[in-house]
């Protein structure tokens, strides 16, 4: 079922408004050790998903890059060393 543009306005409204009623729910409930527990938690997670993952897949991607360009280095080398002296 499509959704007009609209609807789906207002229901992102509705669901952002329910997600802060809950946090305040939270955090009024703060004097129960696992609630914050619970906050410390997901804000970790959070960080992580938003920082750590992306860096992560960014180091790999450039080690990955260096690493092939070091080996095609190596190869050049070896070919250049392979032929016989002018």
């Amino acid at each position: 079922m499509l959704i007009s543009g609209e609807s789906r306005i207002l229901s992102n409204f509705r669901f952002k408004w329910m997600l802060i009623a809950s946090l305040t729910l939270m955090v009024a409930n703060m004097n129960d050790s696992g609630a914050l527990f619970f906050i410390l938690m997901a804000g970790l997670a959070g960080t992580m998903t938003l920082i750590y993952f992306p860096l992560r897949l960014f180091l790999t991607a450039t080690a990955r890059s260096r690493r092939l360009k070091l080996l095609q280095r190596i190869r050049k080398l070896r070919d250049e060393l392979g032929q016989p002296i002018e």
